[in-house]
């Protein structure tokens, strides 16, 4: 992998150094009507990248072990100019391990191994320098004269509610396929295509849509005994395909559905109503799913999707008051079935997600949460939250699949976007505690980086 990837950034390199060494005058920036020549258009690109520093600690209560980790990366890239439409881009990406507690030995007291930071490194294989490189972006992309129709093929970053960056950690999730994306003038907004490869993030490999199911921690069966779904899911791909209609008296409907070949179909319809900084805004949503043939393995104990369905409806009122505005949010998740994304493809689309959790894998749940968002003169976004999130028994299997206690969550979010000569510098802080519900029965084993944990993230990043 890191002879490959030296290859990529020599190559990318040497385009660069054709970037800056060019004495021609700058291609016309719309070649669709005056032309250029393709050199040009290449040698007068631009260089594109990003650098992170990140601090995570985690401090589990009782005899579980407490982690650190602290790692520095990013990536570089490279954007051609326009050609009748094309543009080429490619990046390469890199991280550090700075000083980290051994992330290769599972916790002394409960045999568990740790959750939050090895998700800096590649969870697939932890070792102790940690030191990873992959390729990022390499795509050929289309975008028409109007700039209301677009095509990419290759690798890219997608933002959809069941597929997306989740970039927490120090490189976003990307997919690699043919993706469209149209816009009429009345802001009617259609996407979709179709995905063969990913690179989910925390880890440094670029695989086949069916082998990223069990790239993560696969928990339970619905009979109660590990997972065997990695390695054993049959898929091509997945197919997908979104609509955004605004519609009169400020509400938008929105439409989405992934088809996961052999495996499973998630349907999602939203109905939104208030732009974003009108006094309310209500929203609703209904995510439904369905199995397809046999849940991607012939063997039921094999196969990633064992229920025959499932059905998940999301609710939110927001208030501005100036530069606050607080949301209340629902979800329901109910008993049908567990609710199944994978979750190296992207967290969860639903109005109750907050930081480093989600409901995923999980059936009959209630979720209830609060958001209070300040924005303050300074340039300061500070939001604080409170979530309850009321799951079945860890004893119920067909409906917790990763053994977790029903908890509460309260976290601090705290972002500053730099101006003027740092502009492209950005900070965040983020601190989190996680409770047990009241009542809730589980053991020591079931709460270590779940429930009675203090978990704090310090996060700089710089953009180009």
């Amino acid at each position: 992998m890191l002879r490959n990837l030296g290859i990529f950034l020599f190559v990318l390199s040497s385009v660069l150094v054709q970037a800056q060494q060019t004495d021609q005058d700058l291609p016309p920036s719309d070649t669709l009507k005056q032309g250029a020549p393709l050199p040009d258009v290449i040698r007068n690109g631009t260089l594109e990248g990003r650098f992170r520093l990140f601090l995570m600690g985690t401090l589990n209560d009782g005899a579980p072990s407490d982690y650190h980790a602290q790692a520095f990366g990013g990536s570089l890239g490279f954007s051609s100019l326009r050609w009748h439409g094309f543009q080429l881009r490619m990046s390469g990406g890199y991280t550090f391990d700075l000083w980290s507690s051994d992330l290769t030995r599972p916790d002394a007291a409960t045999g568990i191994p740790n959750r939050y930071e090895i998700g800096l490194f590649d969870v697939t294989d932890p070792r102790s320098d940690n030191q990873l490189a992959y390729v990022h972006l390499f795509q050929v992309n289309y975008r028409s004269r109007n700039e209301r129709s677009s095509i990419v093929f290759g690798r890219q970053e997608l933002t959809t509610p069941f597929i997306n960056a989740q970039d927490g950690r120090m490189h976003p999730g990307l997919a690699e396929g043919l993706w469209s994306t149209h816009k009429s003038k009345k802001g009617l907004r259609l996407e979709g295509g179709f995905i063969y490869r990913m690179a989910p993030r925390s880890t440094a490999a670029w695989y086949a849509i069916e082998r990223t199911f069990g790239l993560y921690p696969v928990g339970i069966g619905v009979d109660g005994r590990s997972s065997r779904y990695a390695g054993n899911t049959t898929t091509p791909g997945i197919a997908m395909a979104g609509i955004t209609a605004p519609l009169k008296q400020k509400i938008t409907i929105t439409g989405w559905n992934m088809l996961v070949a052999n495996v499973f179909n998630s349907a999602m319809l939203q109905v939104e109503r208030g732009a974003r900084d009108d006094r309310w805004m209500f929203g609703a949503m209904a995510v439904r799913q369905d199995r397809i043939t046999n849940g991607g393995n012939t063997a039921d104990s094999l196969a990633y999707f064992q229920s025959d369905a499932s059905m998940t409806f999301s609710g939110r009122v927001r208030m501005n008051l100036g530069r606050f505005r607080w949301q209340a949010n629902y979800t329901r998740i109910t008993a049908d079935g567990r609710y199944l994304v994978p979750r190296e493809w992207g967290r969860d689309p639903f109005y109750t997600f907050l930081p480093r959790e989600r409901n995923e894998g999980f059936g009959d749940v209630h979720a209830a949460t609060l958001n209070l968002i300040w924005r303050t003169k300074s340039g300061w976004r500070v939001q604080a939250d409170v979530g309850h999130y009321w799951l079945p028994a860890i004893s119920n299997v067909r409906l917790n699949k990763y053994a977790f206690p029903a908890y509460q969550q309260f976290d601090v979010n705290a972002q500053y976007q730099f101006k003027g000569s740092w502009k492209g510098l950005a900070a965040q802080f983020i601190y989190l505690v996680k409770l047990p519900m009241p009542g809730a029965i589980y053991t020591e084993r079931q709460a270590v980086n779940k429930v009675d944990m203090h978990h704090a993230e310090i996060i700089v990043n710089y953009a180009f």
